[in-house]
């Protein structure tokens, strides 16, 4: 396993699901409720990759195959990607349906 590909998967893909999730934002206060959506079902997938790039360092360390994994700076920056991502994601979520509701 490539540690440094790992951690780059999660940051990537968190920042993907974390710039797609404020998109969808501002695509729902406009008033393309549908497209933020679709938006955010895209940022989910994003979401889904990091987290299982996140789980398969976990696993690597947990599995009784003698690895050990160093948690480094550059670690420590991914995951704090990922758990931004899934704040804005969460926070997203409620957001638009604010908007989904003020429009009815």
């Amino acid at each position: 396993m490539d540690i440094i590909e790992e951690c780059m998967k999660i940051t990537s893909f968190g920042g993907q699901a974390k710039s797609l999730a404020l998109r969808a934002i501002g695509m729902a206060r406009s008033g393309d409720l549908a497209g933020a959506d679709r938006t955010m079902a895209e940022a989910g997938e994003y979401l889904r990759k990091s987290h299982e790039a996140h789980t398969d360092l976990i696993s690597a360390e947990a599995e009784d195959n003698g690895i050990k994994i160093e948690v480094t700076l550059f670690m420590v920056h991914a995951a704090d990607h990922l758990t931004a991502a899934d704040t804005v994601c969460l926070l997203a979520e409620e957001i638009i349906h604010l908007y989904r509701e003020r429009r009815k």
